[in-house]
C-alpha cells in the first residue's frame, strides 16, 4: 500500500465544562442543625430571554452564587427582589439569603442586533467583488457583498512603485489609493495598477522582488482568529486578531511555540523564516465574573470539521454532536466568511436526530442562528445535520476560510437548560493540482506527485487536490494531469 502523507489543519479540543450541582439541605447533617432551609426562587422576565442558576433551598445567611445567561437577541439588565429593588446589574453576583421564602427576578430587554425585521436568508443575494494587483503592490477590500453596499478599497504600493489607479477593464475608476466603491448586482473584478518608479530616474534599477512565505495562523479550543493561511512577501505586514469564546480567556500569541505577544490584536511583520506558525492560545476560565460558564451536569460538545477542496466544488459540511445524555431543543450560531456562504436550502437532519422543526435566522450577511425544536438526539457521537457550501470559482486560493460555532443552548431530557463546548472548523481552498500548497502549479508539484506515485516520502502533500481522476489513488494518471495543468499555466 502506498504511504501518503496528508497535509491537514488540526484544531485541538482542550478543556471541558463541568460544575457540580447545588445540594439540598440535609436535616440529619450535624453541620447544619436548627432552622430548616427556605426556598429561593428565581424568575426570568421575559421568560424567553435567558436562563439562570442558583435557585434552591438555603439557610438564612448562606452566600449563594447567582448567574444569568442571555439568549440571542436579548440584553441582561438587573437582578431585583419581590419589592422591585435592584440588587445587582451584573449577570453574576453573590446573594446573601434572607429569612423566609424569597423570589428574585433576572430582568432582560429585547435588544436584537438589527432593529429591522430580518430578511429570509434565501432571498439575500451576494455578489463577488474580486480585486487584483499588478506587480508592485497589494490590495484589500474584496469579498462578497449585497448590491449597493459602500466598500472601501485600499491599495498598498511597495518600495520603488507608485499607485497608478483602480481599473474596471479600461475604465479608470479612481487614482486614489483608498476610495469608496458602490457594489453592483453582478460579479465584478477590479484591478489595482502600479508602475515602477525608481528613486533615481537617471539610474533606474530593477524592482526588488522579495520571496514569499506561508504563514499559518490558528487557534486552540476557546477562540478563533481573523485569518488562517496567508502567503506574503518578506517584510510585508498583516493585522492578526483573536476572538475569545464565552467561558475562556486569551493567553497570548505564540510563534513556532514561543511567546510572541499578549495583545489580542497586533501587526505582524513577515520574517525570513521559512516556517511561521502563529497560534492564538486560550484557557478555560468558567469562574470569570464577566462571562460565567454555564454549569452543567453533563457535557455536550458541538464540533465542526476541517475540509480541503478546490475551486468550483460543493462541500458537504456536517455538524457533529457528542453527548452522553438525550438532547431535546437546541440552538447555536454559525458564522461564515463572506467569500464562502452556505446553501440554507440544503440543510438536512441525520437519522440520529428525529422530529425536529428547524428554523434559521440571518443576523447579518454571514451569521445565522439555527433553532431545533420538538425533536431529540439520543446519546452518541455523530453528525446531526449536513448542509452544502458552494465554493466559488473566483475566490482566493491557498488559504483557509474559517467557520465558527458559538452561542450554544441545549435543553436536556429532564428540562434543564445548559450549554456545551464548541470547536470551530474551516474550508481550505487550493488550486487543482497544487500538491504542495504553495498556490502555484508547476514543476515542483509534478515532482511531488512523482515521489508519492512511487511510494517515496515527500514533505508536503495535499491528496484532496492531487487525485485528479478521483479514483482514491495517486498514480501515473494523476502525475500526467498535473503536468498538463502546469504546462497550460506557462
Amino acid at each position: 500500500m502506498k504511504r501518503i502523507r496528508y497535509l491537514t489543519l488540526l484544531v485541538l479540543l482542550l478543556g471541558s465544562i463541568s460544575a457540580g450541582a447545588q445540594s439540598d439541605f440535609d436535616p440529619v447533617s450535624p453541620d447544619e442543625p436548627g432552622v430548616p432551609p427556605m426556598k429561593l426562587e428565581i424568575a426570568v422576565v421575559p421568560a424567553e430571554a435567558g436562563s439562570v442558576s442558583g435557585a434552591g433551598r438555603y439557610a438564612e445567611g448562606t452566600k449563594v452564587n447567582l448567574s444569568a445567561y442571555t439568549n440571542t437577541g436579548f440584553h441582561f439588565v438587573s437582578w431585583t427582589n419581590a419589592k422591585g429593588d435592584v440588587l445587582a446589574t451584573t449577570a453574576s453576583f453573590v446573594y446573601t439569603k434572607a429569612a423566609g421564602h424569597e423570589k428574585l427576578t433576572a430582568n432582560y430587554v429585547f435588544d436584537p442586533t438589527t432593529p429591522a425585521e430580518p430578511v429570509e436568508p434565501s432571498t439575500i443575494m451576494y455578489y463577488q467583488l474580486q480585486l487584483s494587483a499588478t506587480e508592485g503592490g497589494s490590495v484589500s477590500g474584496g469579498g462578497q457583498y449585497i448590491a449597493g453596499k459602500q466598500v472601501t478599497l485600499t491599495a498598498y504600493p511597495e518600495s520603488q512603485f507608485d499607485f497608478d489607479g483602480w481599473y474596471d477593464g479600461s475604465d479608470c475608476l479612481s487614482t486614489n489609493r483608498s476610495f469608496s466603491y458602490t457594489t453592483t448586482a453582478k460579479h465584478k473584478k477590479i484591478d489595482a495598477r502600479f508602475v515602477f518608479n525608481p528613486d533615481s530616474p537617471n539610474d533606474p534599477s530593477e524592482p526588488t522582488l522579495r520571496p514569499k512565505h506561508n504563514i499559518n495562523v490558528f487557534a486552540n479550543e476557546g477562540g478563533s482568529t481573523n485569518v488562517s493561511t496567508l502567503r506574503l512577501q518578506e517584510g510585508a505586514t498583516t493585522t492578526l486578531s483573536a476572538q475569545t469564546n464565552t467561558g475562556y480567556s486569551f493567553v497570548g500569541w505564540y510563534l513556532n511555540g514561543e511567546p510572541l505577544t499578549l495583545l489580542t490584536e497586533f501587526v505582524y511583520t513577515v520574517t525570513t523564516d521559512q516556517t511561521q506558525n502563529i497560534e492564538a492560545r486560550f484557557e478555560f476560565t468558567p469562574d470569570s465574573p464577566a462571562e460565567p460558564g454555564m454549569p452543567t451536569k453533563t457535557k455536550h460538545a458541538f464540533f465542526l470539521m476541517n475540509k480541503v477542496t478546490t475551486l468550483g466544488t460543493t462541500v458537504k459540511f456536517p455538524i457533529y454532536l457528542s453527548n452522553v445524555r438525550t438532547v431535546k431543543d437546541m440552538t447555536f450560531q454559525l458564522s461564515f466568511e463572506e467569500e464562502i456562504l452556505p446553501n440554507l436550502q440544503s440543510v438536512s437532519m441525520s437519522e440520529r436526530a428525529t422530529g425536529y422543526t428547524i428554523s434559521c435566522d440571518a443576523i447579518d450577511s454571514k451569521t445565522y442562528v439555527f433553532s431545533f425544536v420538538g425533536g431529540e438526539v439520543p446519546a452518541g457521537n455523530s453528525a446531526i445535520i449536513v448542509f452544502d457550501i458552494p465554493v466559488p470559482k473566483d475566490i482566493i486560493t491557498g488559504q483557509g476560510y474559517p467557520i465558527k460555532i458559538n452561542q450554544v443552548t441545549v435543553t436536556e431530557e429532564n428540562g434543564d437548560v445548559t450549554t456545551g463546548s464548541t470547536r470551530n472548523g474551516r474550508i481550505s481552498v487550493y488550486k487543482r493540482g497544487d500538491t504542495n500548497g504553495d498556490d502555484v502549479v508547476n514543476a515542483l508539484d509534478v515532482l511531488n506527485m512523482a515521489k508519492v506515485a512511487v511510494s517515496r516520502s515527500t514533505e508536503l502533500f495535499i491528496k484532496e487536490v492531487s487525485d485528479l481522476n478521483d479514483d482514491d489513488d495517486i498514480n501515473a494518471l494523476d502525475v500526467l494531469g498535473v503536468v498538463k495543468i502546469a504546462v497550460n499555466k506557462q
